[in-house]
């Protein structure tokens, strides 16, 4: 095989910086987007994944409850038959 070219060395630093941007914004958006938390709570979680990133979003997780929907969705209504 041949070896690599310099572009090919050049790029390496910029995938590594793309990949760890990458996995650092899935946690804020997964929290910007979840419907566990509302208002200045969603905010302070926003932060604590800011600063934290992963270890935020297992605390997020745990701590929070999963957003249930309302009692009377046309999902919970039972119909009777004909």
């Amino acid at each position: 095989m041949d070896s690599w070219s310099v572009w090919q060395l050049m790029m390496i630093p910029f995938v590594i910086w793309g990949v760890a941007v990458v996995c650092w914004v899935i946690p804020l958006l997964f929290v910007l987007f979840s419907g566990r938390s509302h208002g200045g709570a969603k905010f302070g979680w926003f932060l604590v994944c800011i600063f934290l990133s992963w270890l935020g979003l297992g605390v997020f997780l745990i701590v929070t409850q999963k957003a249930k929907p309302p009692p009377h969705s046309f999902l919970n209504e039972r119909r009777e038959p004909l």
